[in-house]
């Protein structure tokens, strides 16, 4: 999971360079911290991207936003207008087990203590599934508003 939040980080450092944008940098600390990071970079680059295009003063704002949700049993979000992608985050221990959730790869687990199991799916309705039994987690949810 870290390799692929790393992985999103380096993409958007390059397309800022190529761009010339001067959006704020997406740096890994936690999970919530680089997750809320990239929203706001992502959303920079979309704004900077119409405002490039249009002429007129009137710009949309078609960015993405973040919501998230504590799960404890099953659990299902309310739709989105489209789910760009989901992190489901369990304690394991001493360390924080994460895993990412995209719309074609079915779904996703994570390990947690005493041997338990957490679980996330993003649906075609663009809602999310997460059921966790024995232990809580932490579900974000990313979306196209």
């Amino acid at each position: 999971m870290n390799r692929r939040i790393f992985s999103l980080t380096i993409t958007l450092f390059f397309i800022q360079s190529a761009a010339g944008q001067a959006c704020p940098k997406v740096t890994y600390l936690n999970t919530m911290a680089t997750i809320q990071s990239l929203v706001t970079s992502v959303n920079c680059l979309i704004d900077t991207t119409e405002r490039n295009r249009s002429s007129s003063t009137e710009i949309s704002k078609p960015g993405v936003s973040v919501d998230t949700f504590k799960i404890f049993g099953k659990q299902r979000t309310q739709a989105y207008g489209k789910v760009v992608f989901a992190v489901l985050a369990a304690p394991n221990g001493d360390t924080t087990q994460s895993a990412l959730v995209l719309p074609d790869k079915g779904q996703a687990s994570v390990p947690t203590a005493a041997g338990a199991e957490c679980k996330a799916k993003i649906n075609s309705d663009n809602t999310v599934d997460a059921q966790c039994d024995l232990a809580g987690a932490e579900l974000y949810v990313v979306y196209r508003n």
